[in-house]
């Protein structure tokens, strides 16, 4: 019962352009720290793309005294290495953290995840769409959207919600329960969170 929810936030298409990462990790399924830091991307990712900016509204001007992604890795990595970790859209925030471990020739880590939109799409198949905004609203999770910090606590709270609901004991239960098989990543192997039976 045990794990992290993670969320980035990219400047443009370029998943090194990170530019914010949110943590949430949670013991025995209670939330236990939460928060965001703020990412200085690498020359080579681009200008920030002005749709990127209207969501999340981070300019790149804004990241000139940030850490670039090495030093953040440092302070989120022990949440994250051989740990059961949680994304809402996790083929999305997977790929973002292996380009940018793999841009700057750091050993991608071993770790199983949980894509909490296949969980909601499981569990609550009536919402009108499962985006993390409108499941949030359902489960009355409070939510400052495309927040790094925000994103990651709701990601985090919709499995809490999941584990609760279906009374499983485990991440690994729950996965079975809703028909989804766990994605992991090792080294350079990736296997996606992909849903295994027809509901």
């Amino acid at each position: 019962m045990n794990f992290t929810a993670i969320d980035f936030e990219t400047g443009n298409s370029s998943y090194i352009s990170a530019c914010s990462v949110g943590v949430s990790v949670f013991k025995n399924n209670i939330p236990s720290i939460s928060y965001s830091m703020l990412i200085k991307p690498p020359d080579e990712a681009g200008e920030f793309n002005w749709y990127n900016i209207k969501i999340h509204g981070i300019l790149k001007s804004e990241l000139k005294n940030e850490h670039y992604f090495p030093e953040v890795w440092k302070k989120i990595s022990n949440y994250i290495t051989n740990s059961t970790v949680a994304c809402h859209n996790a083929i999305f925030d997977t790929a973002v953290l292996r380009k940018c471990l793999e841009f700057y020739n750091i050993p991608i880590p071993s770790f199983k995840y949980i894509c909490t939109v296949k969980v909601a799409q499981r569990l609550w198949s009536n919402l009108e769409n499962h985006k993390l905004d409108t499941v949030s609203e359902f489960l009355n999770i409070k939510l400052n959207h495309h927040n790094a910090g925000s994103d990651a606590q709701a990601c985090g709270l919709i499995l809490h919600n999941a584990l609760k609901q279906t009374n499983s004991q485990s991440i690994e239960q729950l996965a079975q329960k809703l028909g989804i098989k766990l994605g992991q990543i090792n080294g350079n192997i990736h296997m996606s969170c992909t849903c295994e039976k027809i509901f």
